[in-house]
């Protein structure tokens, strides 16, 4: 993954979630919790909202592979050529 910026090729979700962590992380630094413990309770919820937001919606949390490949719900049992 040399080179590539985690964000080009996050999904939706992956990329809610960071800014929710980024968030979540900014504000325990506020409060003058350790990294330590900031990371333990990140993993937690990172682990957790990803379980339900991916339960959610199946199409957002895949991944963007290429910018030539689609998703057209409607033709969902075709495969694409």
């Amino acid at each position: 993954m040399e080179g590539k910026n985690l964000r080009d090729i996050a999904s939706i979700n992956e990329l809610a979630i960071l800014s929710n962590l980024e968030s979540a992380n900014a504000d325990m630094i506020r409060e003058g919790i350790g990294k330590k413990a900031r990371f333990e309770k990140l993993c937690k919820m990172g682990r957790y909202q990803k379980e339900i937001l991916d339960k959610q919606d199946f199409l957002k949390s895949l991944k963007k592979t290429s910018d030539n490949i689609y998703l057209d719900s409607a033709n969902s049992k075709e495969l694409p050529e």
